[in-house]
């Protein structure tokens, strides 16, 4: 009795809780658990048709929603705000068995001919979404899926080339509760993709394999001077890596590494702004990269081991300069290394925790690159991690631990999941309204003119239409809007897909959502506004690196022919240059102080290697080595005094 107590403890059932909330609860772990379950057993076994794959799987996502997070009557009106919840339920149940039930007849007969219990089912799922999506997003999701809905009922009325032809109300429901909608591409790629890696996290989690990223982080960064910031970077870059949520990431790895960061002498908007941004690190990270690589070969068909390589050089860039700037920092603020703990010596938990983590990602990459679809490999290194962890005593799961598993691997997810199924109605509506082919002809027409004033647009649509979303559900809107109008220009697949995703990415640290901001100002107690200036400024190189592949495509790697061997790796060598040079004038330090001069010619001339001319980029390259040679001397020189 005292075991089942305890778990009922643990999984929130308190003895205060009132018979309603633990009814509600019971109701919200077992659909959790049935999305672990159907999940991996479909992975596993083979997957139903798309319309019962992805209906049966919303339809728990949904229950787990209304079941486990407040409506938002729950302070104003509590009766009220559970008579919705359960509305909200019957609603579900209705619209989901009704569609699963009469799809066959729908998709052969009544496609565009909706009858009376048709529009029912559509106008009642289409409600369930976007509640759905308010209570697992906030109201700027919901803000914007209302504004598309808006959109395709009154945009007929709207001047210019926002008009479009009319639309019944009819019409619109069904473009939305449908596989043009609710049911599309974004809440396929979830389903199909996205969730077998979020329950690898939750194992990973679970097993302490993944507390073995911290550790390890630590100790490659003692005895240094900006040690507990290179241990945020590393930290969060590698949690980062398979967690795929910036603002999930802080919350995880913030707690330990803001406190740290400050105790050795960083500012609190300093150190939020470094956790912030390491966070997004992880998501452009090979070889995981955040799921972002597996749901780009899906939607476009590029094998995945060509995504990761095109990661590649962009990735490193992005690391080094966050690492370098902290480095600076610290030198900048006269920040002492710190006394080595004696914690962190290798014991037989820590072991047990690295033969986890390398044996699961060891069977994931094997079979990714062997030739496996990513999310086979996905359930194969979720059972590798489950079985290598059970094998020692150290990082054995406890029966709750398993139920925890079971639990968090359905829950972990709702977020993203009933996120991406509201976005299928922008997309929706975009496509069915001529909107898409609108924006795509305006950057057309811009890239006329500049290819460069076009790309800048369409990261700024990129970033606007990413800000509060995960990243997998803000690239999946962005790319089906802005990446045609790219590709149009000449840019080839790959890298436009890979545009927007960094750009999706970054929305994270971008004011005036930023997410992971006011996750990290939270934890460091710091200004919001403060702390995401020193973000944008740390990822300054991030912002940039999407145009140097564009007019650079060989930073890619996709071409490592002997002929283009040589030009390639000149050119990355001239990148890491100029991210030394930005760095160091954003920062203002390079062994002493730089003059505001300095600083402005640093991060001119890497703006300069960024241009197509080799002369121009020879040019910054001098200039850069030229102001940080000669501080370099000088610093020695003031040093050695």
């Amino acid at each position: 009795m005292t075991m089942f107590k305890n778990l009922a403890e643990e999984f929130g059932f308190l003895p205060s809780a009132s018979v309603y909330d633990r009814i509600m609860r019971s109701i919200g772990f077992l659909v959790c658990i049935s999305i672990t379950i159907f999940i991996l057993g479909t992975t596993a076994l083979g997957k139903f048709p798309a319309q019962i794959q992805y209906g049966v799987t919303l339809t728990f996502g949904l229950i787990a929603v209304f079941t486990l997070k407040p409506g938002p009557l729950v302070n104003k009106s509590p009766v009220a705000d559970k008579l919705l919840s359960w509305v909200m339920l019957g609603l579900t149940l209705f619209s989901s068995l009704y569609f699963l039930d009469q799809y066959d007849d729908i998709a052969d007969m009544r496609e565009g001919l909706p009858n009376e219990w048709d529009v029912a089912c559509y106008i009642a799922g289409t409600l369930v979404v976007l509640e759905g999506a308010r209570r697992v997003e906030g109201m700027i999701l919901l803000s914007v899926v209302g504004a598309a809905i808006i959109y395709m009922v009154f945009g007929q009325f709207m001047p210019g080339l926002l008009s479009h032809r009319p639309f019944e109300m009819a019409e619109v429901v069904e473009i939305s509760y449908s596989y043009q909608g609710i049911y599309g591409i974004a809440l396929g790629a979830v389903v199909d993709v996205v969730l077998v890696f979020v329950i690898l996290g939750v194992a990973l989690r679970l097993t302490g394999a993944g507390d073995f990223f911290n550790f390890l982080a630590l100790r490659l960064t003692k005895g240094k001077a900006s040690g507990p910031a290179q241990c945020a970077i590393f930290a969060s870059a590698m949690f980062g890596s398979v967690n795929g949520s910036a603002p999930a990431n802080v919350s995880a790895t913030g707690v330990l590494t803001i406190p740290m960061m400050k105790r050795a002498g960083y500012p609190g908007q300093f150190a939020g702004g470094v956790e912030a941004t390491a966070s997004c690190v992880g998501q452009i990270m090979p070889p995981i990269m955040g799921v972002g690589a597996f749901i780009m070969s899906e939607v476009t068909g590029i094998p995945y081991s060509t995504i990761m390589l095109a990661a590649l050089v962009p990735a490193f860039l992005f690391i080094c300069s966050l690492s370098l700037a902290v480095a600076l920092e610290a030198g900048k603020l006269g920040i002492k290394a710190i006394e080595s703990d004696e914690s962190l010596a290798m014991n037989g938990e820590r072991w047990a925790q690295a033969i986890t983590l390398i044996s699961g990602f060891g069977t994931l990459i094997a079979m990714l690159f062997s030739g496996f679809s990513p999310t086979f490999c996905g359930l194969s290194a979720t059972g590798v991690v489950l079985v290598v962890a059970n094998t020692f005593p150290a990082t054995r799961m406890k029966l709750s631990s398993f139920l925890h598993f079971l639990v968090d691997g359905g829950k972990d997810g709702l977020s993203v999941m009933i996120s991406c199924a509201a976005i299928g109605i922008i997309i929706g509506a975009v496509t069915t309204t001529g909107l898409g082919i609108k924006l795509n002809q305006m950057i057309v027409a811009l890239g006329g003119e500049s290819l460069l004033l076009a790309l800048i647009l369409a990261a700024i649509c990129s970033i606007i239409l990413g800000m509060g979303l995960p990243t997998a559900a803000s690239y999946l809107m962005v790319v089906l809007v802005a990446g045609p109008a790219i590709m149009q220009l000449g840019v080839p697949l790959l890298q436009t897909h890979l545009y927007v995703f960094y750009y999706a990415v970054l929305s994270a640290i971008t004011p005036p959502v930023a997410l992971a901001v006011f996750a990290a100002s939270a934890i460091a107690k710091a200004s919001p506004i403060q702390l995401a200036g020193n973000a944008l400024k740390l990822s300054i190189v991030a912002f940039v690196l999407p145009i140097a592949w564009i007019y650079h495509p060989e930073i890619n790697l996709q071409d490592l022919s002997a002929e283009n061997a040589v030009p390639t790796i000149g050119y990355v060598l001239a990148l890491v240059v100029a991210m030394l040079g930005v760095t160091a004038g954003h920062i203002g330090f390079f062994k002493r102080e730089l003059s505001l001069l300095e600083r402005c010619a640093l991060i001119a001339a890497g703006a300069a290697i960024l241009a197509p001319s080799l002369t121009i980029v020879l040019l910054g390259v001098l200039v850069i080595v030229f102001i940080l040679g000669l501080h370099y001397k000088k610093g020695a020189t003031y040093e050695a005094a």
